[in-house]
């Protein structure tokens, strides 16, 4: 019997035998388990290991990160029996006949071929590998990139198998569901489209083999910007036909009144075009309590999201009152989508039983078919509200993260003389989020590019202000002041366009709090919070000026809110709390925060060996500082060791500490370290 269970598609979770579930709170180290795991029982070497999950620190460190991560998966799986982890002094290993994986499991059945094994494999296929667990070291996206496809395609070939065998047997129903799993997997599928158009015919129900061919020839002007093959374009019309004829029967003159209401060209013509922004209907949460007197929680917590969603200035969410004319229906999120206008639709239920209530969400893309995003959330119910406040929080700003996810995938697909205003700022994020000088320049030519297109744009100009910002802080900048300055004004007039904009009043917050006007700065950081608080990003910037305003510990507790509030969101918040653990004198907390950090900076690496100087711990600080002067070498116009003042100035911009103290606290740590400031 396996001592050790472990969920890769769709998530990651990992159980003992005995069905408890191991907590594993670094993601690097659900990593390495999950690595290990495919397949389990070969040996991986420590080399191999740190160059996947740590290649951007340098080797010290990095053999010290790989070591804690095994420490605590020992930890984690203490009490497994047999032990499953098998950690040598040159190889590390998982004991395959100690350890079940799903993923192994699915490959294992396809290869099988049999109908029964194709259904299970089918079942357990619930999502890509390791869906939602961000690692941002290149190997390991290489590696997750490699094995995401190879398993989608097992599960891809599972069901195509499957569907081939059910439409053979005359299945009909068990061959409609497969297909539309097929079509989520795959929406571009030509051939999946055309099965369920037949089986939809096969049933009798060609209004829906019809409407199927719409999706089809929707789907693929969307993403491709193609029409359908000659042969979906004759399954079409021979369908159309058998359809116009019976409907056309002179005994059924109430069916042809429908006609207008039922065709797909009818249905194509009565769209509503889709907004240039996401846009997003909420469904109204079904109450699963057996219950009725239930609903009021279950219809608050709907309310409580479209209220909160429409907080989000770049989401186009559908009011209340149409959200709520579902309520009661079975309906396709295609044809909600269809009628109100919109690529988003979030689903959800409320299951209350004694004193405890499940919620879960799911978000699909209407478009394709496609699940995007889906959460179960369990609570007590010691507080009925603080709860539905709690859940509602934590859905929204997950899902509007999300939504920009989804877009920014559609944005960099599209040449670019079909970019958006609004695709233009998501490639422009992205850009900026990278921090290298060469994407921070290109993330000013897309914002730019979104103006053009869109000058009242108020998002546009925020984000422009940011990459001035970003400017400002790094030792590149041919003039700082005038980067500062330039970006201060185009935090204004992001304001002045959009004053209930919260990205724009955090802009300006940013920009008076580096002119070191910090009441000013208070005030358009706590009017972006009041306008979204959902938003986790305005929370991070507020932790980043409580902790440089000499607030470290109020400072820590909005960076931790932030990542409650969202798990996905970047380091910046993890940064902020290190820096505020160092300059209270926690030097091994600070660490600790600072190495979960995916992707770290230049200024990561300088944190980090002032934390390991203070401690005494030498040969780390150098290995620490050695990375930090690799990447200085490479990335920053001054060398390290030479023009002490020029240093000073990048540090003291990098941290506008409003007490110089503090700056002279960090200092002494690089100090120390070997950097001479």
């Amino acid at each position: 019997m396996a001592s050790l269970r472990i969920t890769l598609l769709g998530g990651f979770e990992a159980r003992l035998g005995s069905g408890e579930a191991i907590d594993l709170h670094g993601r690097k180290t659900q990593a390495l388990l999950a690595y290990l795991a495919l397949p389990p029982g070969e040996p991986r070497s420590r080399d191999k290991l740190v160059a996947l999950l740590w290649s951007d620190r340098g080797e010290q460190q990095a053999r010290g990160s790989l070591r804690q991560a095994l420490a605590e998966l020992r930890k984690a799986l203490g009490d497994a029996d047999p032990p499953p982890l098998v950690a040598g002094r040159d190889e590390v290993h998982l004991d395959a006949g100690a350890v079940e994986v799903d993923a192994v499991e699915l490959e294992r059945l396809v290869a099988d071929g049999a109908p029964e094994a194709l259904e299970r494999a089918a079942e357990l296929y619930q999502g890509d590998l390791l869906d939602g667990i961000g690692v941002h070291d290149p190997a390991f996206e290489e590696w997750l990139r490699t094995e995401r496809e190879r398993l989608h395609d097992s599960a891809r070939e599972a069901m195509s198998s499957l569907l081939d065998h059910e439409t053979s047997a005359g299945n009909t129903d068990q061959a409609v569901a497969t297909a539309r799993r097929l079509l989520a997997l795959d929406p571009l599928r030509e051939e999946t489209h055309r099965a369920l158009m037949r089986l939809y015919a096969q049933k009798g129900d060609r209004a829906t083999a019809l409407r199927q061919y719409q999706a089809c020839r929707d789907v693929l002007k969307v993403e491709l910007g193609i029409e359908p093959d000659a042969e979906t374009e004759r399954l079409h019309e021979e369908i159309r036909r058998k359809y116009s004829a019976v409907r056309e029967q002179p005994a059924a003159p109430a069916a042809r009144e429908d006609t207008t209401d039922t065709t797909a060209g009818a249905r194509e013509s009565e769209a509503l075009p889709l907004p240039s922004k996401p846009s997003i209907a909420v469904l109204p949460f079904v109450n699963m309590s057996g219950d009725p007197e239930q609903a009021y929680f279950s219809d608050g917590i709907t309310d409580d999201i479209i209220t909160e969603l429409s907080r989000f200035r770049e989401l186009f969410v559908i009011a209340r009152n149409s959200s709520f004319t579902y309520k009661g229906r079975t309906v396709k999120v295609q044809e909600v989508a269809r009628e109100l206008g919109v690529q988003y639709v979030l689903e959800g239920s409320v299951r209350k039983a004694g004193n405890r209530v499940r919620v879960t969400a799911q978000l699909v893309d209407a478009t394709t078919g496609h699940h995007l995003w889906g959460e179960r959330y369990d609570r007590d119910l010691n507080d009925i509200f603080a709860v539905q406040d709690e859940v509602t929080q934590m859905i929204v700003s997950t899902l509007a993260g999300r939504l920009e996810d989804a877009g920014r995938a559609r944005a960099e697909h599209k040449t670019t003389e079909k970019l958006s205003a609004y695709d233009c700022v998501l490639r422009g994020r992205q850009c900026l989020d990278r921090g290298t000088k060469e994407d921070i320049l290109e993330a000013r030519r897309m914002f730019g590019r979104a103006l053009e297109l869109d000058p009242g744009y108020a998002a546009a100009y925020a984000e422009l202000a940011w990459t001035y910002f970003e400017e400002y802080g790094s030792s590149w900048s041919e003039s700082p002041q005038e980067a500062l300055d330039r970006g201060f004004d185009l935090g204004q007039r992001a304001v002045r366009l959009d004053d209930t904009d919260s990205r724009a009043h955090l802009a300006l917050g940013y920009g008076y709090f580096c002119k070191m006007q910090h009441e000013l700065a208070e005030v358009q950081i706590e009017t972006a919070i009041a306008l979204n608080p959902n938003d986790s990003e305005n929370l991070c910037i507020k932790g980043w000026f409580l902790t440089l305003t000499g607030r470290s510990v109020e400072g820590i507790a909005c960076g931790n809110e932030a990542i409650r509030l969202n798990p996905f969101v970047p380091g910046d918040c993890l940064y902020n709390i290190g820096v505020a653990d160092y300059l209270a004198g926690r030097y091994e907390q600070a660490i600790a925060t600072l190495g979960k950090i995916s992707n770290p900076v230049i200024s990561v690496h300088g944190c980090l060996a002032a934390c390991y100087a203070q401690l005494g711990r030498d040969n780390e600080a150098r290995a620490a500082m050695a990375e930090f002067h690799r990447l200085a070498k490479a990335e920053l116009a001054i060398k390290p060791g030479e023009d002490v003042e020029r240093w000073r100035a990048y540090w003291s911009r990098q941290f506008a500490f409003k007490d110089p103290a503090d700056l002279e606290h960090l200092l002494e740590g690089l100090r120390k370290a070997g950097l001479p400031v």
